[in-house]
């Protein structure tokens, strides 16, 4: 995949959509269902996420496509998962071991954007702890700007090397370091190595 190009909170749809504009704008629509199913005005949901107005109006009217960052937190403060917002038609398969176990082979794809995917790889027993295998491309990262949001997280970098902003501060991490902070901090991620970067992290609801 090439690198993400980011000029905005908004630019190019998910990887694996068929057609742009029919996406786009049913992505959009979602979005604005959800808002006011919600009772919530553009402002209010300006103020949840740190999007701009102007642009979860265009996101709504399905002008323009949304980044990583955009889909998490217009999500998160909306009440779905990510993925729902990208494709309501997921619905992951329940046995009697999900409830407990993921197998390597059964994770679902939570996002799939611009060079970053992120698959869930806890099982539903745990409610407060979430997990997630991510793999972040060459020269992609978490947006255009820093993002917070309620809880805690921490993470293990299995391969590659991974640029880590936290409220601030900028970090180098390689293959086998571990980083844990307060969510609520302004944090970025961004992939600046040649190869590809894999992070077992996760997030906590405190």
């Amino acid at each position: 995949m090439s690198p993400m190009k980011i000029a905005d909170d908004a630019t190019r749809m998910p990887a694996g959509m068929s057609n742009p504009d029919d996406e786009t704008q049913k992505l959009g629509q979602r979005i604005r269902d959800l808002r006011l199913k919600a009772g919530m005005t553009l402002s209010d949901l300006a103020k949840g996420t740190g999007v701009s107005i102007g642009t979860l109006s265009q996101l709504e009217r399905g002008l323009v496509s949304p980044t990583v960052r955009t889909v998490y937190t217009v999500a998160n403060a909306l009440g779905v998962m990510p993925a729902w917002l990208i494709d309501p038609s997921q619905s992951p398969i329940q046995t009697s071991e999900s409830r407990y176990i993921v197998r390597a082979g059964q994770r679902s794809r939570l996002l799939d954007i611009d060079g970053i995917r992120k698959d869930i790889a806890s099982p539903s027993a745990s409610e407060r702890l979430r997990g997630f295998f991510m793999v972040i491309q060459p020269g992609c990262n978490s947006g255009s700007q820093p993002y917070s949001h309620k809880g805690e997280e921490i993470g293990f970098l299995l391969s590659g090397s991974l640029e880590l902003q936290i409220d601030g501060e900028t970090f180098s991490l390689n293959e086998g370091d571990c980083f844990a902070f307060s969510s609520d901090k302004p944090h970025h991620f961004a992939n600046l190595g040649s190869r590809a970067a894999s992070v077992f992290w996760v997030n906590a609801d405190i």
